[in-house]
Formats: structure tokens, sequence, C-alpha cells
């Protein structure tokens, strides 16, 4: 009785102590659990403002570039050329809009395909809205030979073909 005395003394004395406050890992701990309970993301309610409607507009046609008596470039190839797209957008980026970023044309390539590989590139006829394309054209006829290779077990018949190319500002 005499323990119990003294504890009521030494609270009273003490003004009453607070509850110990949880560690930084028992807090952390509740917020994780609040975290990890499952929601219905179908009810969350969104800031987002409607959709709008589509806004691509398709780009005009640029008109192919004939070259005589030269066939266009079979599609195994043309795949190849695509794939490899990002060679022919470095050319025109560096090459063509770094001196004139309004640059719109086409290209016509003329490829000489032959055992697997194209051997060579020549420009057979362009079409572009400033002096700028003859620089892009000349990083095409050096760049694309090597760049555009076909996938394994592709064929494509030995000989010249013509590769178009079209460019405009993104």
């Amino acid at each position: 009785m005499r323990s119990l005395l003294v504890l009521l003394v030494f609270v009273v004395a003490c003004g009453g102590a607070e509850p110990p406050k949880p560690s930084a890992d028992v807090a952390a701990t509740a917020i994780v659990a609040a975290d990890t309970q499952k929601v219905d993301l179908g009810a969350v309610k969104t800031a987002l403002p409607p959709a709008v409607s589509d806004s691509f507009v398709a780009p005009a046609k640029t008109p192919r570039i004939r070259i005589e008596n030269i066939p266009d470039a079979p599609d195994p190839l043309m795949e190849a050329v695509q794939r490899e797209e990002g060679i022919s957008r470095f050319c025109y980026q560096e090459f063509g809009q770094k001196s004139d970023p309004k640059l719109v044309g086409a290209v016509a390539l003329v490829v000489v395909f032959d055992a697997g590989k194209i051997w060579s590139a020549r420009v057979g006829a362009d079409d572009w809205s400033s002096k700028a394309g003859k620089a892009v054209n000349e990083c095409l006829v050096d760049k694309a030979p090597q760049a555009w290779k076909l996938l394994p077990g592709a064929k494509v018949a030995p000989g010249r073909y013509v590769v178009q190319l079209r460019f405009r500002p993104t």
C-alpha cells in the first residue's frame, strides 16, 4: 500500500507525464499501412481538363519524284529505310534545319543493291525549299548505304532502285 501511495505522490508532483511519442519507425509503419490499402481507381476524381478532339492534320502529299527506267525500292529495302529512319532524320536536322529551320523537301536516292547490301547511293533528283537541302543530300549519300541494312533472310534482287524520302519540320 505504501508503494501505491508513493506512486500517487510522484504522479501528482510531476503533474502527470505525457504519453511517450511513437518513434519514427512506428509512424512510418502507420503511413505505409495507409498507402498500401486497396483503392478503386475508377472512383478517383481528377482535375484534368477534358480531352480535346484529335488535332492531327495529315501533311499535304509531296509529289513523287520520278526517275526514268529505275524502279521504286522493293518492300524489304523500304522496311530497312523506315527502320533506320534515324539516319535520314539526322541528316535533315543537322545539315538542313540548322541552316534553314523551315526547310521542306524531297529527295530521290538511286541506290545500287547487290550481294545483300547497298553498294552506293546518289541523288537522282531533289526538290528542296532552299539551298540547305543540298547538304542533306550529301549526308544521305554518305551515310545511307552504311545504315540501311536488310533483315536476315530478306530478299532483294540485285539492281538499281529509287528510294523516295520526304522531309518537313515537325
